[in-house]
């Protein structure tokens, strides 16, 4: 007996009472399907991907797959959404969003894809953004222990002529923190009075898309009229603001990470 449950726009680990099941993430697509060890694997060979290094920052574990891909987490307690991060060389980096323990009891097949030659990683870390000022009850604040590089980040970048006859995307890995009413309406956050305006998106000076939600492989297209090629580009994130009435600015506090730029 197979079951199949499909998600688009974004991942997060999803629970099931029966061990046996593993969910499949790749590609903005998420399945659950027979398993019984947490394993990487090839998207296209289906082979198990040795030596995968596989993080979780904010709880300083990290492991590394052995022959056939599997790995094991182990004496991570986890409370809010965290981000996983796997890494490989000659592959795209990836993270997923572990809700909570019960998520780690469910095994997990991760696919992974090979690296095309116009992919650009635009950052593989885990960058703070916002006022290191934020409730106990924001979404995820029991995990933030990075220092805050301000309410932005901007990156610059080259672009060749072959982007513009392509479709481009700013891919963000995973972002957790984000305290707009939307996320608020999803149950990702427990404040009852105030909520923020969403992270925006700039490519080149131009708003080109909103955060509005917490997760994992959210895309935002790239116009190709806005690209310089073979010239400087700039991608920018910024932080959305409380919109409840207040003396001071006060930043929305979000973590993010795994930025690159995708053709297709």
């Amino acid at each position: 007996m197979k079951h199949f449950i499909y998600i688009l726009g974004f991942i997060t680990i999803l629970s099931t009472a029966t061990p046996a099941f593993a969910t499949l993430f790749t590609g903005g697509v998420t399945k659950v399907g027979e398993q019984e060890s947490n394993q990487v694997i090839d998207s296209q060979t289906g082979a198990g991907v040795e030596f995968a290094r596989i993080t979780i920052p904010q709880k300083n574990f990290r492991t590394y797959t052995d022959a056939n891909g599997n790995f094991e987490i182990k004496k991570v307690q986890i409370t809010q959404p965290t981000i996983m991060n796997i890494e490989k060389e000659g592959y795209r980096p990836f993270s997923l969003t572990i809700n909570n323990n019960e998520s780690l009891n469910n095994p997990m097949k991760i696919e992974i894809a090979k690296s095309e030659a116009m992919d650009i990683s635009l950052d593989s870390e885990i960058l703070h953004l916002g006022d290191d000022s934020f409730s106990k009850d924001s979404a995820n604040a029991s995990d933030f222990k990075l220092k805050s590089i301000g309410p932005y980040y901007s990156k610059d970048f080259i672009m060749t002529e072959n982007a513009k006859h392509s479709t481009n995307y700013l891919v963000i890995g995973s972002i957790v923190g984000l305290d707009t009413k939307l996320a608020k309406t999803m149950g990702q956050n427990r404040i009852r009075t105030a909520y923020s305006s969403p992270a925006e998106i700039y490519f080149n000076g131009k708003m080109i898309g909103q955060l509005q939600v917490n997760g994992d492989g959210q895309r935002i297209k790239i116009p190709n009229s806005l690209i310089n090629a073979n010239s400087k580009n700039q991608i920018t994130i910024k932080t959305g603001q409380n919109l409840m009435p207040s003396d001071h600015i006060d930043y929305d506090d979000i973590e993010i990470m795994n930025l690159s730029i995708l053709s297709e």
